[in-house]
Protein backbone atom coordinates (compact mmCIF):
# COMPACT_ATOMS: atom_id res chain seq x y z
CA UNK A 1 0.00 0.00 0.00
CA UNK A 2 1.31 3.16 -1.27
CA UNK A 3 -0.58 6.13 0.70
CA UNK A 4 0.72 9.99 -0.19
CA UNK A 5 -0.80 12.98 2.12
CA UNK A 6 0.00 16.36 1.21
CA UNK A 7 -2.10 19.74 2.54
CA UNK A 8 -1.92 21.74 -0.60
CA UNK A 9 -3.41 25.02 0.46
CA UNK A 10 -5.68 25.60 -1.75
CA UNK A 11 -5.40 23.33 -4.95
CA UNK A 12 -8.15 25.58 -7.39
CA UNK A 13 -5.02 25.96 -9.71
CA UNK A 14 -3.60 24.06 -12.67
CA UNK A 15 -0.34 24.46 -11.05
CA UNK A 16 -1.04 22.40 -7.88
CA UNK A 17 -3.33 19.92 -9.84
CA UNK A 18 -0.33 18.76 -11.77
CA UNK A 19 1.98 18.61 -9.12
CA UNK A 20 -0.79 16.08 -7.18
CA UNK A 21 -0.42 14.41 -10.22
CA UNK A 22 3.48 14.39 -10.00
CA UNK A 23 3.61 13.16 -6.93
CA UNK A 24 0.63 10.67 -7.01
CA UNK A 25 3.21 8.85 -10.30
CA UNK A 26 6.61 9.57 -8.57
CA UNK A 27 5.48 7.60 -5.60
CA UNK A 28 3.11 5.32 -7.52
CA UNK A 29 0.24 6.12 -4.63
CA UNK A 30 -2.57 3.68 -4.56
CA UNK A 31 -3.91 6.33 -2.28
CA UNK A 32 -4.47 10.17 -1.68
CA UNK A 33 -5.61 12.19 0.93
CA UNK A 34 -5.18 15.93 0.32
CA UNK A 35 -6.12 18.74 2.88
CA UNK A 36 -6.65 22.06 2.87
CA UNK A 37 -8.15 22.41 -0.62
CA UNK A 38 -9.81 25.47 0.11
CA UNK A 39 -12.54 24.77 -1.96
CA UNK A 40 -16.40 25.09 -0.99
CA UNK A 41 -17.72 22.25 -3.80
CA UNK A 42 -15.00 19.51 -3.90
CA UNK A 43 -16.99 18.55 -6.55
CA UNK A 44 -15.44 21.21 -8.88
CA UNK A 45 -11.95 19.94 -8.24
CA UNK A 46 -10.63 17.71 -12.12
CA UNK A 47 -10.24 14.40 -9.85
CA UNK A 48 -9.43 13.12 -12.94
CA UNK A 49 -6.04 15.26 -14.02
CA UNK A 50 -4.96 14.91 -10.14
CA UNK A 51 -5.16 10.83 -10.81
CA UNK A 52 -3.96 10.54 -14.46
CA UNK A 53 -5.42 7.03 -14.82
CA UNK A 54 -9.35 5.82 -15.16
CA UNK A 55 -9.54 3.24 -12.19
CA UNK A 56 -10.52 5.77 -9.56
CA UNK A 57 -13.17 6.75 -6.86
CA UNK A 58 -13.12 10.01 -4.33
CA UNK A 59 -14.63 11.64 -1.51
CA UNK A 60 -14.98 15.36 -0.22
CA UNK A 61 -15.62 17.76 2.63
CA UNK A 62 -15.99 21.10 1.39
CA UNK A 63 -14.19 23.82 2.89
CA UNK A 64 -15.84 26.95 5.08
CA UNK A 65 -14.81 29.64 2.53
CA UNK A 66 -11.31 29.35 2.45
CA UNK A 67 -10.90 27.73 5.64
CA UNK A 68 -10.12 23.79 5.13
CA UNK A 69 -11.52 20.85 3.10
CA UNK A 70 -10.82 17.85 2.28
CA UNK A 71 -10.49 15.16 -1.05
CA UNK A 72 -9.28 11.84 -0.73
CA UNK A 73 -8.67 9.73 -4.03
CA UNK A 74 -8.07 5.88 -4.22
CA UNK A 75 -7.33 3.03 -7.03
CA UNK A 76 -10.52 0.91 -6.75
CA UNK A 77 -8.52 -1.91 -7.61
CA UNK A 78 -6.75 -1.68 -4.08
CA UNK A 79 -9.63 -0.04 -2.18
CA UNK A 80 -13.07 -0.72 -2.36
CA UNK A 81 -15.44 1.99 -0.43
CA UNK A 82 -17.94 0.12 1.53
CA UNK A 83 -19.74 -0.54 5.07
CA UNK A 84 -16.89 0.00 7.13
CA UNK A 85 -16.59 -1.72 10.60
CA UNK A 86 -15.80 -5.14 9.79
CA UNK A 87 -13.23 -6.66 10.83
CA UNK A 88 -9.90 -7.63 8.88
CA UNK A 89 -10.95 -4.00 6.83
CA UNK A 90 -8.34 -1.50 6.61
CA UNK A 91 -9.61 2.42 7.33
CA UNK A 92 -7.61 5.29 5.97
CA UNK A 93 -8.64 8.42 7.90
CA UNK A 94 -7.91 11.50 6.28
CA UNK A 95 -7.37 14.69 8.93
CA UNK A 96 -7.22 18.21 8.90
CA UNK A 97 -6.76 19.33 12.67
CA UNK A 98 -8.16 22.59 13.77
CA UNK A 99 -5.99 25.13 15.41
CA UNK A 100 -8.11 25.89 18.62
CA UNK A 101 -7.04 23.36 21.48
CA UNK A 102 -10.55 23.10 21.98
CA UNK A 103 -12.19 21.99 18.66
CA UNK A 104 -8.69 19.89 19.01
CA UNK A 105 -10.19 17.86 22.06
CA UNK A 106 -12.91 17.29 20.68
CA UNK A 107 -11.75 16.02 17.36
CA UNK A 108 -9.62 13.80 19.42
CA UNK A 109 -12.28 12.34 21.50
CA UNK A 110 -14.66 12.09 18.01
CA UNK A 111 -12.12 9.52 16.77
CA UNK A 112 -11.59 7.74 19.36
CA UNK A 113 -14.86 6.83 19.66
CA UNK A 114 -15.61 6.36 16.34
CA UNK A 115 -12.19 3.99 16.41
CA UNK A 116 -13.41 1.83 19.22
CA UNK A 117 -16.79 1.25 17.29
CA UNK A 118 -15.13 0.16 14.23
CA UNK A 119 -12.96 -2.89 15.22
CA UNK A 120 -10.70 -2.48 11.93
CA UNK A 121 -7.13 -1.83 11.09
CA UNK A 122 -6.72 1.93 11.46
CA UNK A 123 -4.08 4.92 9.65
CA UNK A 124 -4.86 8.05 10.37
CA UNK A 125 -2.83 10.37 8.33
CA UNK A 126 -2.59 14.23 7.52
CA UNK A 127 -2.43 17.75 8.79
CA UNK A 128 -2.73 16.97 12.55
CA UNK A 129 -2.31 20.86 13.82
CA UNK A 130 -0.54 19.32 16.40
CA UNK A 131 2.89 18.30 17.43
CA UNK A 132 4.00 15.50 20.32
CA UNK A 133 6.99 17.31 21.44
CA UNK A 134 9.11 20.53 21.79
CA UNK A 135 11.66 19.57 19.49
CA UNK A 136 8.78 19.19 16.52
CA UNK A 137 8.66 23.27 16.56
CA UNK A 138 11.33 25.92 15.76
CA UNK A 139 10.50 29.42 15.78
CA UNK A 140 7.60 28.35 16.51
CA UNK A 141 5.10 28.98 19.66
CA UNK A 142 4.88 24.90 21.98
CA UNK A 143 1.78 24.54 23.40
CA UNK A 144 2.62 22.24 26.40
CA UNK A 145 -1.71 21.60 26.83
CA UNK A 146 -2.26 21.04 22.93
CA UNK A 147 0.84 18.20 22.85
CA UNK A 148 -0.26 16.74 26.27
CA UNK A 149 -3.95 16.01 24.95
CA UNK A 150 -2.26 15.13 21.54
CA UNK A 151 -0.46 12.29 23.50
CA UNK A 152 -3.02 11.33 25.34
CA UNK A 153 -5.23 10.75 22.02
CA UNK A 154 -2.51 8.65 20.55
CA UNK A 155 -1.76 6.41 23.67
CA UNK A 156 -6.16 5.85 24.89
CA UNK A 157 -6.71 5.27 21.03
CA UNK A 158 -3.66 2.99 20.86
CA UNK A 159 -2.42 4.13 17.98
CA UNK A 160 1.94 4.93 17.21
CA UNK A 161 3.86 6.86 15.17
CA UNK A 162 5.83 6.44 12.62
CA UNK A 163 9.17 6.97 12.40
CA UNK A 164 9.28 9.41 9.76
CA UNK A 165 12.51 9.70 7.49
CA UNK A 166 13.16 12.77 5.30
CA UNK A 167 12.60 16.50 6.19
CA UNK A 168 12.78 17.13 9.96
CA UNK A 169 9.56 19.56 10.09
CA UNK A 170 6.46 19.33 7.61
CA UNK A 171 5.54 22.98 7.73
CA UNK A 172 7.66 25.96 6.94
CA UNK A 173 5.47 29.57 7.21
CA UNK A 174 6.33 31.73 4.19
CA UNK A 175 6.47 34.23 6.44
CA UNK A 176 8.99 34.72 10.06
CA UNK A 177 10.37 31.09 8.40
CA UNK A 178 8.38 29.12 11.73
CA UNK A 179 8.91 25.06 11.48
CA UNK A 180 6.60 22.37 12.66
CA UNK A 181 6.09 18.41 12.59
CA UNK A 182 2.66 18.61 11.89
CA UNK A 183 1.93 16.31 8.95
CA UNK A 184 2.33 12.30 10.17
CA UNK A 185 1.13 8.46 10.09
CA UNK A 186 -0.72 6.88 12.84
CA UNK A 187 -1.19 3.28 12.51
CA UNK A 188 -2.68 0.67 15.47
CA UNK A 189 -0.44 -2.35 15.97
CA UNK A 190 -2.43 -4.71 13.28
CA UNK A 191 -1.53 -2.74 10.88
CA UNK A 192 2.20 -2.27 11.62
CA UNK A 193 2.35 -6.27 12.12
CA UNK A 194 0.97 -6.68 8.51
CA UNK A 195 3.25 -4.38 6.76
CA UNK A 196 6.64 -4.74 9.00
CA UNK A 197 8.77 -2.94 5.79
CA UNK A 198 6.48 0.46 5.25
CA UNK A 199 8.46 3.69 5.44
CA UNK A 200 7.06 6.91 6.09
CA UNK A 201 8.98 9.78 5.00
CA UNK A 202 8.85 13.78 4.50
CA UNK A 203 9.60 15.18 1.18
CA UNK A 204 10.54 18.23 0.08
CA UNK A 205 7.91 21.33 0.29
CA UNK A 206 7.85 22.99 -3.24
CA UNK A 207 4.52 24.67 -4.51
CA UNK A 208 3.32 24.09 -1.01
CA UNK A 209 4.57 25.12 3.11
CA UNK A 210 3.68 21.77 3.83
CA UNK A 211 5.73 18.70 3.25
CA UNK A 212 3.91 15.64 0.96
CA UNK A 213 4.34 12.46 3.11
CA UNK A 214 4.07 9.13 2.03
CA UNK A 215 3.66 5.53 3.46
CA UNK A 216 5.03 3.39 0.91
CA UNK A 217 5.45 -0.51 1.03
CA UNK A 218 6.87 -1.47 -2.69
CA UNK A 219 9.72 0.53 -5.09
CA UNK A 220 8.85 2.49 -7.79
CA UNK A 221 10.01 2.18 -11.26
CA UNK A 222 8.87 3.74 -14.51
CA UNK A 223 9.56 3.14 -18.26
CA UNK A 224 11.09 5.84 -20.67
CA UNK A 225 8.64 8.37 -21.93
CA UNK A 226 7.53 8.61 -25.49
CA UNK A 227 9.31 11.25 -27.73
CA UNK A 228 6.86 14.07 -29.18
CA UNK A 229 7.95 17.68 -30.28
CA UNK A 230 6.25 20.54 -27.64
CA UNK A 231 5.29 23.97 -28.30
CA UNK A 232 7.56 25.25 -24.96
CA UNK A 233 10.41 23.51 -26.41
CA UNK A 234 10.39 26.47 -29.69
CA UNK A 235 11.16 28.73 -26.86
CA UNK A 236 13.92 27.13 -25.44
CA UNK A 237 17.68 28.47 -26.20
CA UNK A 238 19.53 26.61 -28.95
CA UNK A 239 15.88 25.26 -30.38
CA UNK A 240 15.89 27.01 -33.02
CA UNK A 241 19.91 27.03 -34.17
CA UNK A 242 19.49 23.16 -33.65
CA UNK A 243 17.13 22.51 -36.32
CA UNK A 244 18.99 25.39 -38.28
CA UNK A 245 21.96 23.68 -38.28
CA UNK A 246 20.67 20.30 -38.76
CA UNK A 247 18.45 21.15 -42.04
CA UNK A 248 21.91 23.18 -42.97
CA UNK A 249 24.13 19.78 -42.65
CA UNK A 250 22.44 17.44 -43.64
CA UNK A 251 23.20 15.33 -46.64
CA UNK A 252 20.66 12.59 -48.87
CA UNK A 253 20.55 10.71 -51.34
CA UNK A 254 16.85 8.74 -53.71
CA UNK A 255 13.85 9.66 -54.45
CA UNK A 256 12.00 12.68 -52.85
CA UNK A 257 10.18 10.62 -50.61
CA UNK A 258 13.38 9.07 -48.84
CA UNK A 259 15.32 11.95 -49.03
CA UNK A 260 12.33 13.77 -46.92
CA UNK A 261 12.17 10.52 -44.66
CA UNK A 262 15.71 10.53 -43.95
CA UNK A 263 16.15 14.23 -43.53
CA UNK A 264 13.13 13.66 -40.86
CA UNK A 265 14.85 11.01 -39.12
CA UNK A 266 17.90 12.85 -38.84
CA UNK A 267 16.19 16.93 -37.50
CA UNK A 268 14.14 13.79 -34.81
CA UNK A 269 17.85 12.76 -33.70
CA UNK A 270 19.59 16.18 -33.76
CA UNK A 271 16.58 17.20 -31.67
CA UNK A 272 16.49 14.67 -29.44
CA UNK A 273 19.97 15.33 -28.46
CA UNK A 274 19.38 18.74 -28.21
CA UNK A 275 16.40 18.06 -25.57
CA UNK A 276 18.64 15.42 -23.95
CA UNK A 277 21.25 18.43 -23.24
CA UNK A 278 18.42 21.03 -22.55
CA UNK A 279 16.54 19.17 -19.63
CA UNK A 280 19.90 18.13 -18.21
CA UNK A 281 20.55 22.08 -17.79
CA UNK A 282 17.18 22.71 -16.49
CA UNK A 283 17.21 19.88 -14.44
CA UNK A 284 20.19 21.19 -12.57
CA UNK A 285 19.13 24.77 -12.33
CA UNK A 286 16.44 23.45 -11.01
CA UNK A 287 18.18 20.88 -8.34
CA UNK A 288 20.82 24.03 -7.75
CA UNK A 289 17.31 25.81 -6.83
CA UNK A 290 15.57 23.35 -5.05
CA UNK A 291 19.19 22.54 -2.88
CA UNK A 292 19.30 26.73 -2.04
CA UNK A 293 15.92 26.23 -0.71
CA UNK A 294 16.62 23.43 1.11
CA UNK A 295 19.55 24.87 2.45
CA UNK A 296 18.03 28.41 3.64
CA UNK A 297 15.36 26.03 5.23
CA UNK A 298 17.74 23.57 7.13
CA UNK A 299 19.92 26.69 8.34
CA UNK A 300 15.99 28.85 9.48
CA UNK A 301 16.03 25.54 11.83
CA UNK A 302 18.58 27.32 13.77
CA UNK A 303 18.33 30.77 13.53
CA UNK A 304 16.52 33.36 12.06
CA UNK A 305 16.62 33.90 8.30
CA UNK A 306 17.84 37.51 7.29
CA UNK A 307 15.88 39.39 4.69
CA UNK A 308 18.31 38.28 2.25
CA UNK A 309 17.66 34.75 2.60
CA UNK A 310 14.53 34.55 2.94
CA UNK A 311 14.40 36.73 -0.75
CA UNK A 312 16.56 34.26 -2.00
CA UNK A 313 14.34 31.52 -0.87
CA UNK A 314 10.91 33.35 -2.48
CA UNK A 315 12.68 33.92 -5.44
CA UNK A 316 13.80 30.23 -5.97
CA UNK A 317 10.19 29.21 -5.15
CA UNK A 318 8.69 31.57 -7.83
CA UNK A 319 11.27 30.12 -10.39
CA UNK A 320 10.18 26.44 -9.73
CA UNK A 321 6.74 27.74 -9.66
CA UNK A 322 7.24 28.79 -13.51
CA UNK A 323 9.10 26.33 -14.62
CA UNK A 324 6.18 23.74 -13.36
CA UNK A 325 3.86 26.03 -15.75
CA UNK A 326 5.76 25.36 -18.39
CA UNK A 327 5.56 21.37 -17.72
CA UNK A 328 1.36 21.95 -17.61
CA UNK A 329 1.63 23.56 -20.85
CA UNK A 330 3.30 20.47 -22.61
CA UNK A 331 0.96 18.16 -20.53
CA UNK A 332 -2.22 20.14 -22.00
CA UNK A 333 -0.47 19.81 -25.41
CA UNK A 334 -0.01 16.13 -24.67
CA UNK A 335 -3.44 15.44 -24.18
CA UNK A 336 -4.21 16.99 -27.38
CA UNK A 337 -1.52 15.13 -29.62
CA UNK A 338 -3.57 12.15 -30.68
CA UNK A 339 -4.62 11.52 -34.30
CA UNK A 340 -8.38 11.76 -35.00
CA UNK A 341 -10.19 11.58 -37.92
CA UNK A 342 -13.55 13.62 -38.57
CA UNK A 343 -15.82 13.83 -41.75
CA UNK A 344 -17.21 11.27 -44.54
CA UNK A 345 -15.46 8.96 -46.38
CA UNK A 346 -14.74 12.11 -48.94
CA UNK A 347 -13.49 14.81 -46.56
CA UNK A 348 -10.93 13.77 -43.61
CA UNK A 349 -9.28 16.45 -41.52
CA UNK A 350 -6.37 15.08 -39.26
CA UNK A 351 -5.23 17.05 -35.63
CA UNK A 352 -2.21 16.85 -33.75
CA UNK A 353 0.71 14.80 -34.27
CA UNK A 354 3.25 12.15 -32.72
CA UNK A 355 6.34 11.08 -34.10
CA UNK A 356 7.28 7.38 -33.75
CA UNK A 357 10.54 6.67 -32.49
Amino acid sequence: MNCLSLNVRGIGVDVKVNWVRKLRIFHKSNFIGLQETQLTHHENLDIAACWRDQDYDYEGVDSDGRSGGLVSIWNINCFQKKEIGINGDTILANIYGPHDIGDQKILWWNLKSIKRSKPCNWVLFGDFNAVRRRDERFNSIFCPASASAFNKFILDAELRDFSMGGEKFTFMARVGAKLSKLEMFLACANFLNAFPSIVATAHTRELSDHSPITLISQDTDFGPPPFKLFNSWILKAGFYNTVHMAREIFIGYGSPHSYLAAKLRYLKGEIKKWKKQSDKTENQEILRIKDDVTQLERLAEFRQLTETELATRSQGLQRILELEKIAILDLKQKSRVKWTVEGDENTKFFHGYKWKK
